[in-house]
Parts: structure tokens; sequence; C-alpha cells
């Protein structure tokens, strides 16, 4: 097994004239691009409907992931997966060039790993220490460099205990996640907040953040976001002398007539009424 250079900064050992259609998990590849070393500022990869898929881990560095219509900003000790069939692209920051370890994988017990453990549209996980999978599978490599069998058993073990880590890391992290989403509205309740700008500060998709959030608050992130709206809307109304239309405004409803329904729905009467309680 040789280590080929396969561009400025990629070094790779390319194991595909090992592969055999029957294997249920195989290693294709494992490598590494360092683009400190190499210099390289102009790194850039792109396919379209990618036959494999990849996971990837940053060593140093940051960058971009742009994947089936997401984006991501990924740093070092991030994970992120580039799955079969997606359409993505991926590149350094220019000022931080990155180093990372990657790895390429198919077969049938590969998806499969991942459409039972890893959500459809998580592409990205912050935060997680994959150097063990890299270097594991390193070591398989050199043990086992005249037994490709034997390798790619005990490769498999590896990779099926690295998704259910990833696994048990996001389903930890839902909590923490929905925490994050849970301050970020609290402290911007009065802004012109949407669901779309909490998921790109956070780094994760939008479904994925209001799957996580319900999952812990029974609310979606919008329904808790205008839940806060209202109980500020509350206590301008007990304290302040703004009227109706310039508390609407101030919250960013789309209008006064949406702010009225919407303050209606939650404490059952509305702004003015709510307001004359207080006046007394």
């Amino acid at each position: 097994m040789i280590v080929k250079k396969i561009n400025l900064s990629d070094n790779a050992l390319l194991l595909w004239n090992y592969y055999n259609p029957s294997m249920p998990f195989f290693v294709g590849a494992i490598g590494s691009s360092d683009c400190v070393s190499a210099n390289d500022q102009k790194y850039f990869t792109e396919r379209k409907n990618s036959q494999v898929t990849a996971i990837e881990y940053i060593m140093r560095g940051s960058g971009t992931l742009e994947i089936n219509g997401k984006t991501f900003k990924v740093s070092a000790g991030d994970v992120f997966f580039l799955k079969k069939n997606s359409d993505h692209r991926y590149y350094p920051d220019k000022d931080n060039l990155w180093v990372k370890d990657w790895l390429i994988v198919d077969g049938e017990l590969a998806q499969k790993m991942f459409s039972l453990y890893i959500p459809e549209d998580v592409y990205h996980v912050p935060d997680f220490n994959a150097a063990y999978l890299f270097s594991g599978m390193r070591d398989l490599l050199n043990t086992y460099s005249g037994n490709f069998e034997e390798f790619i058993k005990y490769a498999t073990l590896l990779f099926c205990s690295f998704i259910l880590d990833v696994n048990a890391a996001l389903s930890r992290d839902s909590d923490n996640v929905a925490y994050k989403v849970k301050y970020i509205i609290d402290y911007n309740s009065h802004e012109n907040l949407s669901v779309k700008d909490i998921a790109d500060k956070l780094h994760y998709s939008v479904n994925y953040i209001i799957r996580s959030f319900k999952k812990e608050f029974h609310l979606t992130p919008a329904q808790y976001y205008l839940k806060r709206k209202i109980e500020l809307a509350e206590m301008y109304l007990r304290t302040g002398n703004e009227t109706v239309s310039q508390i609407s405004d101030k919250l960013h409803f789309i209008d006064q007539h949406y702010f009225a329904n919407a303050f209606k729905r939650q404490t059952g009467t509305t702004p003015s009424r709510y307001r004359a309680q207080f006046k007394k």
C-alpha cells in the first residue's frame, strides 16, 4: 500500500483496487489535507451527486462547507460528513488554512449506519474529537497490511463504534442546542429574528434546530419567540406610555392587526383592554 499525492495539499492511501461490491462495508481511501504546509490558499473541492461518503475531521484551521443548499462554518475540532448522492463543495479560510483528516467509505452497511443513526439533515458536528477514528484506521492498515479482509473486519467495528458515538453526542447536544436557542431568543426577543438566523448563528440546519428545541420545550422556536414577544408587550403596556401601534413596531410585528390578534390568542384579551386593567 502506497501513499499517493493526489493534489497540492492531499496525501491519500487509495484502497479502491481491493473493492468488492459484495462487501457490506468498504474503505476506499484514507488521507490528510495539509494546506498549511503546502501553503495551498486555493484549496477547493466540489462534487455533484457524490457516489461515496466521506468523513472529515478538522485538526487545525477553519473553512466553509456548502452541502445540499446548506452552508456551515467549520473549524478545528469539528467533524463534517459528505454524504452519498450529495452536492457539495468545501474550502478553507485563506487566513486560517486547515489541516484535516478524511476517510472515504462505501457499502450497504455504511449507508445503513448513516440512515439509522445520523439525522438526514445533519452534516456538521461541532466539537467532536474524531481523531481516534483516523488513527485507529491507520493502525489497522499497518497491522493487517497483508490481509485486507481482516483489515475490513476490524475497520467495520471501528466505523460502527464511531457512528454510535456521534449519535450519542448528537443526543446529548440536542439539549444543549435547545438551551442555546432559548438563550438567543430570550436576549433578542425585541429584535426581528428568524429561525434561519438562529440556525446560521449556531451552524445547524433549521430542521435540526426546530427538532431539538421542540423535543426539550414542547414548542417550536417560532412559537416560543412569539410567546416572549407577547410577554414583553405585556410589560410595555403595564409600565410604559407608548401606543399599541408603537409597541407593535418596536417588537417588529408585521402590523398592529397581527400584533393584536397574537396578543389576544395568548392573553385572552386585547392590548388596549390589557392596558386598561393597569391604568385605573
